[in-house]
């Protein structure tokens, strides 16, 4: 039951709220909508979810609570908010305090968020971020598969080791910023970088790094790529050579591969797509959908199947990758051999696929919690989880 007070009285709240509201760009949020309000006080992190201590009239204080449950950013999960009257401590603005150190519970962590429009936007736009692969901000980006411990702070994460630049940190200080309070914020200037380990070659230079990738791919080479939560076996989807030598040697006998197209309007030529299904496909979430088979990719991709499972670019790299090359559908299976765990770690990837593949590409951020890509059916206009990773994970 929210607190009474007269409206026009100056009283404060401490709110505290449960749920999946850490690395989604919720305290950012909150800081705005207190500013928005008139409202003082402060938020953090807590291991329980997110902390407010807010002051302010009665009225706004009641505005500002039903607000943050209205308005939260979308890929939130409110799973309680409670606040509570206390006595108001005289702040005379509102900030974003350190998180919360001292609570034994355990909040939601995020799932790692496909690169939303605006982020690809910057890649073509910004001038350190220029066809940068691992652009992200509140919004969008990795969460779980980089996270080492709660609270959710850079420090607790796998881009510890990577110090924000000038712009960076400007940025993530900046109220009205897209990336302000983004963990992972990076650029070309002080980012994570791909490299691509070909045999007798190894290429830095990420313009070269996605043109040769794509001469691989295009040659009908398998490539093994290190995508947010996991190494991918990439290959050209229509090329039965290419299908079957990736199926060969990842000693997968039978099993359909997982396809990402182009854009929906490409996977419509090859499957039946509902509007609930292309709901799902577009999500932040970004799942492989399981869809009947219109057009025929190479034999051995779905194995005899009447369905393909198909996903659409989620990270800054898938898009800049089909932006360059004629392919419209690649397969991206786990990169993994059957029935082993997806491999994260770059030493096991080179151990495991460079005798055979054309190239493996690679990056300098540790994966922290491996994450293979979720496949989901839709049944009688409903989603069904068949398998729960990437994008879902770890939510219950």
């Amino acid at each position: 039951m929210s607190p009474m007070a007269n409206g026009n009285s100056k009283t404060a709240f401490f709110i505290e709220i449960k749920g999946l509201v850490q690395g989604i760009g919720f305290r950012p949020f909150v800081y705005r909508l207190a500013i928005e309000k008139g409202i003082t006080g402060w938020v953090r992190n807590s291991l329980t979810g997110v902390e407010i201590h807010a002051e302010g009239l009665s009225d706004s204080l009641h505005s500002f609570v039903q607000e943050i449950s209205l308005k939260a950013p979308v890929a939130a999960i409110i799973e309680s908010i409670n606040p509570q009257v206390v006595v108001p401590d005289g702040y005379t603005d509102f900030i974003i305090q350190p998180s919360a150190q001292e609570v034994d519970q355990i909040t939601l962590v995020s799932p790692d968020i496909a690169v939303c429009p605006d982020c690809l936007n910057d890649i073509k736009q910004q001038h350190h971020r220029l066809q940068y692969p691992f652009v992200n901000c509140t919004n969008c980006g990795p969460r779980f598969s980089i996270i080492r411990t709660l609270p959710y702070d850079r420090v607790n994460t796998t881009m510890d080791v990577f110090t924000m630049c000038p712009s960076c940190a400007a940025e993530y200080g900046d109220i009205r910023d897209r990336r302000f309070h983004a963990q992972p914020v990076a650029c070309n200037d002080c980012g994570p970088t791909y490299q691509l380990v070909m045999p007798g070659e190894t290429e830095t230079q990420f313009n070269l790094i996605l043109e040769k990738t794509i001469k691989l791919i295009e040659e009908g080479k398998v490539v093994a790529l290190k995508g947010i939560g996991g190494f991918h076996l990439m290959c050209d989807a229509l090329n039965p050579s290419a299908v079957e030598t990736l199926r060969r040697n990842k000693l997968r006998e039978k099993k359909p591969f997982a396809v990402m197209f182009r854009d929906v309007d490409v996977l419509k030529k090859f499957a039946i797509v509902t509007r609930e299904e292309e709901a799902l496909l577009t999500s932040w979430r970004r799942p492989v959908v399981i869809l009947p088979a219109k057009k025929s990719l190479a034999p051995g991709v779905s194995s005899g199947f009447p369905t393909i499972g198909a996903m659409l670019p989620y990270t800054p790299f898938h898009h800049l990758f089909f932006e360059r090359t004629s392919l419209d559908a690649v397969v991206l299976t786990s990169g993994n051999l059957s029935d082993e765990p997806i491999v994260i770690s770059n030493e096991e990837a080179l151990r495991l696929f460079s005798s055979w593949c054309g190239g493996v590409l690679m990056y300098n951020r540790e994966i922290y919690n491996r994450n293979d890509d979720s496949v989901a059916m839709v049944i009688n206009g409903k989603e069904r989880i068949i398998r729960r990773s990437r994008g879902y994970a770890p939510l219950p």
